[in-house]
């Protein structure tokens, strides 16, 4: 006899799992979220919850549009699957293809090894040395916008971080190399490939890639507004902070996918059940996993390795894989149990909605698997502890060794205006804000877009504080000037998440001849 569930009945959800997931998305200030779930019987059960936009209220419904964020990242994998299997055409790319024996005059790396060595699979495991460098990239605002390929182009530029497959290094960019190698062996766009190659195969009549591609084919009336959630009213704002949709045709590849989460469960389907659309060596490849992503080990659960833009581990014994999405006002996640034919989609409309999303989806593979209840996750404890932690280093844990008083910078702060050039990471504009009396720099072309402000901390020595200015999420990271023959020649400044050595900018203009 089938053991009984809490959170599914008869092909749909139970009020159960309507008060878990209205009480959750209540509690952890969430405006909506939809979800699709793909039972083993083949049954697919779908709803949405809250609000998909604020003043006036519109309803979260199974057709609601979300930006997927990472979980993009499975499908360009899947896309480089379909070149390697096809030996016609393209018998030299395989997994274990060096990088640039396909892309000889873009995929140039700062050490000569990597360039060599680095392959197809290393930039779809994140296991290639290269780590985060996403603030390198210029977006749409930018004078000169980066494309895939100007991205790809610049890695010849940006320090490594270890030795090839030493460890885990999430990278986006090098899922914006998977696209550009894509789009120049294909001859079309990852846009056009993708429609053609997965989202018509398998009726996905609801998923896009790109803003561009959504506005063309359909607008933007259906798409989720995204938002921020503030603990205290602002002057400008309620809690809740609308979020521009972003728009990152540079990082195709990383990112970009909308869809709705009965659609994007088609695309799980697909894998989950090893449909014909990709080969049998495909689909295990895909799922290999290649490297531990460094984090510690939860109790009833293994260490989580990548594979290739999926996520593989165990709980209580049982295989689970998926992937996570995060960017500016939304997160996502799928996962799914391969032995048991289930999966499941969520999308939230809520940035830093991880939590929440683990509580819902693992809280159905409890249900699924009738795991005990003390031996599952207390999900609102840890987002309870999680959302009291610092969201960034303080000045005092950046630097603590500064002397007691600091000593003051050598040069009046005017001195230190100017245009400061790194060949990967382009122009830092510092200029003094003259009502703060402080140094600031107008990063807002960038993929990411922010503003840099320098607090003097002690000698040359600044803490530059990171303002998104779509979040207003704050950054703290560590600077300092380099003076030579009392001018200032230099700037570094930690520019990677992943790296603690400075990033060293030369002087290449005072600030009278900035443009």
């Amino acid at each position: 006899m089938a053991k009984s569930r809490e959170y599914v009945e008869n092909g749909a959800f139970t009020s159960a799992f309507d008060a878990l997931v209205t009480s959750t998305i209540t509690k952890w200030h969430v405006p909506g979220l939809s979800i699709s779930v793909l039972e083993s019987d083949g049954t697919i059960i779908s709803k949405g919850y809250g609000h998909s936009r604020l003043s006036p209220n519109e309803a979260v419904k199974p057709s609601t549009l979300f930006h997927c964020a990472s979980m993009t990242k499975a499908f360009t994998a899947a896309a480089v699957s379909l070149l390697v299997d096809d030996n016609e055409k393209h018998p030299s790319i395989q997994w274990t293809t060096p990088v640039s024996k396909i892309l000889p005059e873009d995929f140039v790396l700062s050490d000569e090894y990597a360039t060599q060595n680095v392959t197809v699979e290393d930039i779809l495991s994140h296991r290639s040395s290269f780590p985060e460098h996403d603030i390198a990239t210029y977006g749409i605002y930018a004078k000169q916008p980066d494309t895939p390929k100007s991205v790809v182009r610049k890695l010849r530029y940006l320090p490594l971080n270890g030795s090839l497959r030493e460890k885990y290094q999430y990278s986006n960019i090098m899922y914006v190399v998977a696209s550009h190698l894509i789009e120049t062996v294909s001859g079309q766009s990852l846009c056009d490939f993708l429609h053609e190659r997965f989202f018509k195969p398998l009726g996905m009549k609801d998923t896009y890639f790109g803003m561009d591609d959504l506005e063309q084919k359909r607008g933007t009336d259906e798409l989720a507004r995204g938002y921020k959630y503030f603990a205290e009213k602002h002057e400008k704002h309620n809690e809740f902070k609308a979020v521009p949709w972003l728009n990152q045709p540079e990082g195709s590849g990383a990112g970009e996918l909308i869809s709705t989460s009965p659609d994007y469960l088609k695309f799980v389907k697909m894998l989950l059940r090893e449909e014909p659309l990709l080969s049998k060596n495909a689909h295990e490849e895909l799922t290999k996993p290649r490297i531990w992503n460094g984090q510690e080990r939860k109790e009833w659960m293994s260490h989580q390795l990548y594979a290739l833009g999926l996520e593989i581990e165990t709980y209580h014994g049982e295989q689970v894989i998926g992937h996570d999405g995060c960017i500016h006002g939304f997160t996502s996640k799928n996962l799914w149990v391969p032995r048991l034919g289930w999966g499941v989609v969520v999308h939230v409309n809520c940035e830093d909605a991880d939590g929440v999303l683990n509580k819902i989806c693992w809280g159905l593979i409890d249900d699924l698997l009738g795991v005990a209840q003390e031996r599952r996750y207390d999900w609102d404890d840890i987002l309870q502890k999680e959302s009291e932690e610092p969201k960034c280093q303080s000045i005092e844990e950046l630097f603590p060794d500064i002397p007691n008083p600091p000593p003051p910078h050598a040069l009046g702060i005017v001195e230190y205006e100017g245009a400061y050039e790194h060949a990967g990471y382009g122009i830092l504009k510092v200029e003094l804000d003259e009502e703060a009396k402080d140094l600031v720099c107008d990063m807002t072309d960038r993929t990411w877009r922010n503003m840099m402000r320098f607090v003097h901390v002690s000698g040359e020595k600044f803490c530059v504080e990171m303002v998104d200015i779509e979040t207003t999420e704050l950054d703290r990271v560590r600077a300092e000037f380099r003076i030579v023959d009392g001018k200032v020649t230099d700037l570094g400044v930690v520019m990677s998440t992943e790296m603690e050595e400075l990033i060293w900018f030369e002087r290449v203009g005072d600030g009278a001849r900035v443009v």
